[in-house]
C-alpha cells in the first residue's frame, strides 16, 4: 500500500495543476536506429481507459517479475551480431527499441502507481521536456515488486532508461544519446513438487506447499550508454538545397552481470550434475560489450527519402569461469521512403500517405562472418484521419547461434564447441487495420537449423525446416454508445510440435458498459474480460540457465480466466479496481503454462495514473 499513499498524497499536492492540453502535436516521439534518417512523429499520450486496467503483459511462469517463455509467434529479430543467450526477461526489462526520443511543446510527465495482493507494488514514471526547440530530456522509470503466492517468489524489478536529443540553431549539428539500466532479482523455487496442484491443496495457503528448491535466488543486472554525434556536410539547408549530407558516429557500451545461487544443491537434489562444486552453486557470468559504428547519410530536403551506409566494430567479452573474446565487423545500409498524398478534401480526410523502409546488415568478417540480414517494412495509409492502413514486413537472416547454444561452463551444464550452425529464417508479415482496435494480420515463418533446448535442458539443432503461421484478428464496437466489445483471437499452428511449443488458440473477449458522467468530466467503464488459452505441452523451466525447455509429461488445461474491472477517468487522472482470476476454486486447478509454477490465485488490483502538463 505504500505506493498507494504515495500517489495519494502526491495528487494531494498536485491538485491545483491548470493547464490539460489537448494538442494532438503537444508531443513528438522517434525510437532509437538510424536516428538521421527518422522522422519525429505525433505521440500524443493514450488518454483511453478501455485497457488501462491491463497493467503488464500475462508472466507464464506465475508472478510479474519473473522469467517468462514465449508462447506467442511474433515478427522480428534483433541486430545481426554477438548474443549471449535468449533473453527470458521480455516483459520486464527496457529495450534497445524502447528508447525514444521526444519534441515537446512544454512539460509532460505521467505517474502511474500499482498495488495489490501479495505485496504488489508497482510505480511508473515518465517524464520530458524540451528547452528552446533544442535539447530534449526525457527520463523513463519502473519499479515493481511482488511476493507471489507460493513460496519463494519474491521478485524484484528497476527498469530506468535516460535520452536525450539535440539540435543546433543552425540544424548543422546534434547529437543522440541514452543511458538504460535494467535490474531484475528474483527467488527460484523450482516449482512446487509434483509439479500439479491438487483439488485438496486448491483452496489452501499456497505458502504451505513444499517446493523443489528452498534457498535459490537470480541477479541479473545491465547497463547500456549510446553516444551518436551527427555533423551536416553542406553548409546551407534551404529551398535550394536537394540533398542534405551527414556524418553520424554511434558508440555503444554494454555490461551484463548474471549471477545465480543456491546454497542447497545437495539437499534439494534437483540437479543431477555438479561440476565445479558438490556444496552449493554460484554461477557468475559476465558480459561485456563495445560497438562503434561510423555512418554517410543522405537525405532529401523534403525528407521523403533518405540512403545510409555504414560500417560497425563490435568488441565483446565473456567471462564464464574464463575469458572469451568475440569480434565482429559489419557493414550496414538502410533506405527510407516517405511520402505523404495531399487531397482536396478540406477536413483530409482521404489523405494517405506510404513509408517504406529497408535495412541490410552483413559480417564481412569476425566471430559471425558470413551472417546477413535483409529487411524491409512497407506501409500505405489509406485514411490517415480514420486509420486505414494495410501493411507488409519482410525478413531473411542467416545467423549464428546465440552463445549458450555452444558454449556453456557453469556448476550444473558445462559444454563446449557444440559446432551448432548458423539458422536461417524467413518472416512475413502481412496486415490491415480499420482503426485502432479494429484488423486483422498473417504471420508466416520459415526456419531451417532451429535451435532448441530439448527435455534435460541442452542445447539441441533440428536440421531440417520449420513453419510457423499465425492469424490475428481484433475486433472493437460500441452499441447503443454504452455497450463495448472487443474480441482478439490468435490461431497458431507449427508443422512440427515435437520442437516448438504453442497454443493452437489463444481468445481474449471483453464487454464493458461504457458512459460519461456529470457532464462528461467523468469517464467511466465496468465491464469483464475473460481469456482462453488452448491445450498444449507447455515448455519447462531450468533455474540454472534460465533457459525453457521442451517436455512431454503435462499438458496445459483449458482454464477460463476471467477479470472483473472497474476504469474510470476524471482529467487528467485514471484509476482502475481490478479483480484477477474470478474463477479460482470454481473451475479446476488448470491454470498452470509451465510444469509446477501457477497463475496468480484470485487477487484484487488497484491502480491510478496522473498525466501533468505544466
Amino acid at each position: 500500500m505504500l505506493t498507494l499513499a504515495f500517489f495519494l498524497i502526491l495528487g494531494t499536492g498536485f491538485y491545483a495543476q491548470v493547464f490539460y492540453s489537448v494538442n494532438p502535436l503537444y508531443l513528438k516521439s522517434k525510437s532509437e536506429g538510424n536516428n538521421i534518417l527518422s522522422q519525429y512523429n505525433p505521440s500524443y499520450p493514450d488518454t483511453s481507459i478501455t485497457d488501462f486496467y491491463n497493467y503488464f503483459p500475462r508472466n507464464f511462469l506465475g508472478n510479474l517479475g519473473m522469467p517468462s517463455p514465449n508462447y506467442i509467434f511474433s515478427y522480428g529479430t534483433n541486430d545481426l551480431g554477438f548474443k549471449f543467450y535468449p533473453n527470458p526477461y521480455r516483459n520486464d526489462n527496457f529495450h534497445d527499441n524502447d528508447v525514444a526520443y521526444f519534441r515537446s511543446k512544454g512539460p509532460y510527465a505521467s505517474l502511474t502507481g500499482v498495488s495489490g495482493s501479495k505485496k504488489l507494488q508497482a510505480m511508473k514514471l515518465f517524464f520530458t521536456q524540451t528547452y528552446k526547440d533544442k535539447i530534449n530530456i526525457t527520463v523513463k522509470f519502473n519499479r515493481y515488486t511482488s511476493l507471489g503466492y507460493y513460496l519463494r517468489q519474491q521478485t524484484y524489478t528497476n527498469n530506468l532508461f535516460i535520452s536525450s536529443a539535440y539540435t543546433n540553431t543552425s540544424k548543422r549539428k546534434g547529437y543522440y544519446f541514452y543511458l538504460l539500466n535494467n535490474s531484475n532479482k528474483n527467488q527460484e523455487n523450482g516449482g512446487i513438487v509434483g509439479d500439479t496442484l491438487s483439488e485438496i491443496a486448491l483452496l489452501a495457503g499456497k505458502n504451505l506447499l513444499p517446493v523443489r528448491i528452498s534457498l535459490a535466488s537470480r541477479d541479473n543486472k545491465e547497463f547500456k550508454g549510446m553516444l551518436n554525434p551527427w555533423f551536416r556536410l553542406n553548409k546551407k539547408s534551404d529551398s535550394a538545397t536537394k540533398f542534405n549530407h551527414y556524418i553520424q558516429l554511434k558508440s555503444r557500451f554494454n555490461a551484463n552481470l548474471y549471477k545465480y545461487k543456491d546454497e542447497h544443491v545437495q539437499a534439494d537434489k534437483f540437479y543431477t550434475l555438479m561440476y565445479l562444486d558438490t556444496a552449493r552453486t554460484y554461477d557468475s557470468s559476465r558480459v561485456m560489450q563495445v560497438i562503434n559504428e561510423v555512418d554517410y547519410s543522405i537525405t532529401s530536403a523534403d525528407k521523403n527519402y533518405g540512403f545510409s551506409l555504414g560500417y560497425k566494430n563490435e568488441f565483446n567479452s565473456v567471462w564464464q569461469k574464463a575469458d572469451s573474446v568475440f569480434n565482429n565487423h559489419i557493414a550496414v545500409t538502410d533506405f527510407v521512403l516517405s511520402k505523404t498524398f495531399n487531397s482536396n478534401d478540406s477536413l483530409k480526410t482521404f489523405r494517405s500517405s506510404i513509408e517504406s523502409r529497408f535495412n541490410a546488415q552483413y559480417i564481412f568478417m569476425g566471430a559471425n562472418a558470413g551472417n546477413y540480414k535483409a529487411e524491409n517494412k512497407f506501409s500505405y495509409t489509406i485514411q490517415r484521419k480514420k486509420q486505414h492502413k494495410i501493411f507488409l514486413n519482410l525478413l531473411y537472416e542467416n545467423r549464428s547461434p546465440d552463445y549458450i547454444y555452444n558454449y556453456w561452463v557453469t556448476n550444473n551444464f558445462t559444454w563446449f564447441n557444440n559446432g551448432y550452425r548458423p539458422q536461417q529464417t524467413f518472416q512475413s508479415l502481412l496486415g490491415y487495420t480499420f482503426n485502432k482496435n479494429t484488423g486483422v494480420s498473417f504471420l508466416f515463418q520459415d526456419i531451417t537449423n532451429y535451435l532448441f533446448f530439448d527435455n534435460v535442458a541442452q542445447p539441441r539443432q533440428y536440421a531440417g525446416r520449420l513453419q510457423n503461421v499465425a492469424l490475428k484478428v481484433n475486433y472493437s464496437v460500441v452499441l447503443f454508445k454504452h455497450l463495448g466489445l472487443y474480441v482478439q483471437d490468435i490461431f497458431q499452428s507449427t508443422s512440427n510440435n515435437a520442437y516448438i511449443s504453442a497454443p493452437g488458440n489463444i481468445l481474449t473477449a471483453k464487454m464493458y458498459y461504457t458512459g460519461s458522467l456529470y457532464k462528461n468530466n467523468l469517464q467511466l467503464q465496468v465491464g469483464a474480460q475473460l481469456q482462453y488459452y488452448a491445450s498444449f505441452y507447455g515448455y519447462a523451466y531450468m533455474p540454472a540457465s534460465q533457459v525453457f525447455y521442451l517436455q512431454d509429461r503435462q499438458t496445459t488445461g483449458t482454464y477460463p480466466f476471467l477479470d472483473v474491472y472497474l476504469t474510470a477517468r476524471i482529467r487528467p487522472v485514471n484509476i482502475f479496481l481490478r479483480v484477477e482470476n474470478v474463477l479460482q476454486g470454481y473451475a479446476g486447478t488448470s491454470y498452470s503454462f509451465v510444469p509446477g509454477y501457477y497463475q496468480p490465485d484470485r487477487a484484487f488490483r488497484f491502480g491510478i495514473s496522473w498525466m501533468f502538463f505544466d
